[in-house]
């Protein structure tokens, strides 16, 4: 039988939370459209996510020591972590995060400096591999792996280290990815340009070869990407209203549809006529990224849409064929 919220101490956030917190890390989601439903409430999703997210901010080094040593003491199991952030109500997300972030530290705080030209030695070592290959890429291969290791020994980007609340968090989470792959998109050689205008359907565009394309662009964080739009949320709005609910994005939307990994900036590049208009609609809302490395990094995919645009056959080159063709002779 499903537990529904608890308001007994509805006017005190802290109370609130405490009474309510095996409900929150049991499925936050059933519990803030639980939350949206009450009339009235005097909290919503947003006052008591800021409020978890900053009560393990703002932890003594004492009790984040002692979240630590509860954590070894269960053998670093992550089905673990939603206990231990009940019994000391906090977010469970929250503390996975917070978890990861201080064992990687402590890792690689015992591991050597040397670490990038241990993991080149080891490809060097690879009998797989043609020796003079791997004598030609060696100098390269140790300037990546160096670079590569700065990112693997700090979990990737660095993320919300100021604990901005958690709203805007997610708003400025999505303009990095945006601005990420756009940087990235540059960075390859195309004329890539953001788009200012927050009710378009698309995050920037590409003009390539005379062609306008419109891209999607989206933040992943997990392994699964959604080519759905989100529900509208928060305060005051209806989550049950067709016009909140978010819906399936079509090449109408956009021309390319772009997931970027937030924490090392991988862009996965897929087509939406040729790929996300066939999926069936039980692979929209969630698909693994499994699925899609064909399109990871294949900044390839710009040049195979604009050539089944149909478009493409009436710019630059194909235009003078064309009348090549017709008149017999080259025009100038």
């Amino acid at each position: 039988m499903p537990v529904e919220i608890d308001f007994t101490h509805e006017g005190n956030l802290e109370e609130f939370v405490k009474d309510n917190i095996v409900l929150i890390n049991s499925g936050f989601n059933v519990f803030k459209s639980d939350l949206k439903a009450h009339e009235n409430a005097k909290h919503d999703e947003t006052d008591v996510r800021n409020y978890l997210k900053n009560k393990l901010y703002s932890e003594s080094s004492t009790m984040k020591t002692t979240l630590l040593a509860e954590f070894e003491t269960v053998d670093f199991k992550k089905k673990s972590i939603t206990d231990i952030a009940n019994n000391h109500i906090y977010y469970k997300n929250d503390l996975e995060i917070f978890f990861e972030k201080e064992l990687f530290n402590d890792l690689f705080e015992n591991t050597p400096d040397d670490l990038d030209l241990k993991i080149a030695s080891y490809i060097e070592s690879l009998s797989t591999v043609n020796e003079s290959k791997k004598k030609y890429v060696s100098s390269v291969l140790k300037n990546i792996v160096k670079k590569s290791t700065i990112l693997l020994r700090q979990n990737g980007f660095s993320n919300n280290i100021v604990n901005v609340e958690s709203g805007v968090q997610t708003a400025n989470a999505g303009d990095s990815a945006q601005f990420l792959f756009v940087s990235r998109a540059i960075l390859a050689g195309f004329n890539c340009s953001n788009v200012d205008v927050r009710s378009s359907r698309y995050d920037a565009v590409i003009d390539y070869k005379g062609l306008i394309f419109k891209v999607q662009i989206k933040g992943i964080s997990g392994t699964t990407v959604s080519f759905k739009d989100r529900d509208r949320g928060g305060r005051g709005i209806d989550t049950h209203n067709e016009r909140n609910i978010g819906k399936r994005i079509t090449s109408k939307d956009c021309d390319i549809y772009v997931a970027v990994d937030k924490q090392v900036g991988i862009c996965y590049i897929i087509p939406m006529r040729d790929f996300v208009d066939k999926l069936d609609e039980s692979k929209i809302k969630t698909i693994s990224v499994n699925e899609l490395t064909q399109f990871r990094e294949n900044w390839g995919v710009i040049q195979q849409v604009c050539d089944s645009d149909p478009r493409s056959k009436y710019t630059g080159e194909k235009i003078m064929e064309m009348l090549e063709e017709a008149f017999g002779e080259k025009k100038e």
